[in-house]
């Protein structure tokens, strides 16, 4: 953001009236800085005092520069009771909307030049709120230049656009986007507790992408024949003008800003869906992928028409559209979702994710550890989990797991596998509700196929079988992860693809020989059920320790691990003993509550 610049203040500044004191501390500094910020010397013919709001503690104006219209305006600025926290109020007079870049249709935006508000004293509040100012201003004063005027109403033009219109009650979700023009089959979203109007529909310019996104999410294969297409995507080559056209005008108004062979396209698909309630373009703006899209719904209906709006998986159940005689009646802005796998993990900008859609990771255990491991894995872009666990989720699971209540009494494989299809359905997700050791007999191909296989159950029957076939040498890594009582520490024994056997790190029963804690009773506590115990441990332990897995697991799918590791997190020590323990790991260096280490095995 460019520094506050006083004199195209003075400048822009023709005060009429005195600055008058006020007893609230902060506006008086506020005013003060506003009296510098102009120069004592003008302050006295330059400020006029108008009547505050209800809201305000008082309010001033002055006449602006003549813009680029020949149009007189004037800058009333209130300072409103939450000064500074608040900031100045700024309104111009009369509204320059959609003729100055970053103004609104009452008062300007001032976030235009710098992503977030500027907090902190009332000096600094009003010198950066005055500064932004000006550099509005300067783009619409007369004689400024037209071209950067246009550019940086360009640059966030979806805002103007959306201010413009009310919204849909409609929730569009774009299964895949599209790269030239082309027309896209519709499917309401099934089994939605929510009112009629505002359904989710699924949107696709292939209706396959439909039925695998039907299939993924519901476990059902549908039969799909002849699905309407009530939607358009459309790319444009150029933006077309600030204002939105009226819903008779909206082609016309498109035109120019396509290619003929999409003005074509576009042009028979709405002269062949004119009839339907609603329809649907969807605009991808000119720009490096991925470029926004901005969605218009054009209505044909009444208000009360728009009520059980749905796209079935056959247009023979769906009732038949009655031509309407009625021009257009309204356009509104649509909120549309891209969900393919480019978009949902765009803001991870490390790389980790680019290769991960072709792993296959098989998770024994999806427990408070193994749920989180696997959820993360999936939002993190491996493609296709293998979930292996026979357990029942169960109340007193529900403080640290990332299931929650309306999964209690179902298997926890089934139940995550559920969440993983609704939230993030880039990944394919299988489930076995059984042991691994089971598995590992009737199915042995599902380990075959691994890049790696997390076992984090902390039952030494399924971690000891994992190692016995580890040792004779596998195609795919090995992650053992568990936590300690408690949770203060945790671990992880990591194997690359090939021969490893951790066995004699371990004890007979399973014990690990070389734990940093000591617990009474070994820190675990037994239920009143034959074999039935716990091992302690809250949801930051838990979260600490699933994310350093989560972080080895990545480490070996990207192959950026070779030989076989040790790791250990280590969080709050001194707070081993209040619980009883005794911590006899390695010391945590001053000052710091959380560390890893990483060696090779003990």
């Amino acid at each position: 953001m460019a520094p506050a610049q006083p004199q195209a203040l003075k400048q822009m500044c023709n005060p009429l009236a005195a600055l008058v004191d006020h007893t609230d501390t902060s506006v008086q500094r506020g005013i003060a800085a506003l009296r510098s910020s102009l120069g004592e010397d003008n302050v006295q013919a330059l400020l006029q005092a108008v009547s505050p709001r209800a809201d305000e503690v008082t309010s001033y104006s002055f006449p602006l520069p003549i813009d680029y219209t020949d149009t007189e305006r004037r800058l009333r600025i209130g300072f409103p009771k939450g000064f500074p926290l608040s900031g100045l109020r700024l309104t111009v007079n009369p509204s320059p909307w959609l003729i100055w870049p970053h103004a609104m249709k009452e008062g300007v935006c001032l976030h235009g030049f710098n992503e977030r508000p500027l907090t902190g004293t009332p000096e600094i509040v009003v010198k950066d709120n005055l500064a932004r100012l000006s550099n509005i201003i300067r783009l619409s004063q007369k004689g400024s230049c037209p071209s950067a005027r246009a550019t940086e109403f360009q640059r966030e033009i979806t805002s103007y656009w959306f201010m413009q219109q009310k919204p849909s009650p409609h929730n569009l979700i774009l299964l895949d986007r599209p790269q030239t023009a082309a027309r896209l089959f519709a499917l309401s979203a099934p089994q939605q507790a929510q009112p009629s109007a505002s359904k989710t529909i699924w949107l696709a310019a292939d209706s396959s992408s439909l039925e695998k996104h039907f299939r993924h999410t519901t476990g059902n294969s549908p039969k799909m024949r002849a699905l309407q297409t009530p939607a358009f995507y459309v790319k444009l080559q150029s933006c077309p003008p600030l204002h939105l056209p009226a819903p008779g005008s909206l082609l016309t108004w498109l035109d120019q800003h396509i290619s003929p062979a999409d003005k074509n396209q576009l042009s028979a698909w709405f002269k062949e869906h004119s009839s339907l309630l609603n329809l649907w373009i969807a605009m991808e703006l000119p720009g490096d992928p991925p470029a926004p899209i901005y969605c218009l719904n054009i209505c044909n209906y009444r208000s009360s028409q728009n009520r059980g709006l749905t796209f079935n998986l056959r247009t023979a159940r769906h009732k038949t559209a009655t031509p309407i005689s009625l021009p257009l009646t309204k356009i509104k802005r649509t909120k549309l979702e891209v969900l393919i796998r480019s978009e949902v993990l765009s803001r991870d900008l490390s790389g980790v994710t680019e290769s991960l859609d072709k792993k296959h990771v098989v998770c024994v255990g999806v427990g408070s550890l193994g749920g989180f491991v696997a959820m993360q894995l999936a939002r993190s872009g491996v493609g296709h989990l293998t979930l292996i666990d026979p357990d029942y989720l169960e109340s007193a699971n529900l403080g640290r797991h990332v299931l929650g209540a309306k999964n209690l009494g179902y298997t926890k494989a089934k139940a995550l596998q559920e969440k993983i299809r609704q939230n993030l359905p880039i990944t394919d997700v299988s489930i076995f509700e059984s042991y691994a050791e089971v598995m590992m007999k009737r199915q042995p191909e599902i380990f075959d196929n691994a890049d790696l296989v997390v076992v984090t159950t902390a039952d030494w029957q399924s971690e000891a079988s994992l190692w016995r076939l580890k040792s004779k040498g596998t195609s795919w890594s090995l992650l053992q992860a568990w936590s300690e009582p408690h949770a203060f520490v945790g671990h992880v024994l990591l194997a690359p693809a090939g021969a490893a056997d951790a066995q004699m790190l371990f004890a007979e029963n399973g014990d690990f020989k070389h734990k940093f804690t000591k617990w009474p009773q070994e820190g675990i506590i037994p239920l009143p059920a034959c074999g039935e115990n716990f091992i302690p441990g809250g949801a930051v332990g838990i979260a600490n320790i699933a994310a350093m897995v989560t972080q080895a697991a990545l480490r070996a799918l990207n192959g950026d691990i070779s030989t076989s590791l040790w790791l250990s997190s280590v969080n709050r020590t001194q707070d081993v003993a209040k619980l009883g323990g005794e911590y006899s790991g390695p010391a945590l260096p001053t000052n710091i509550q959380h560390a890893i280490w990483e060696r090779g095995w003990p």
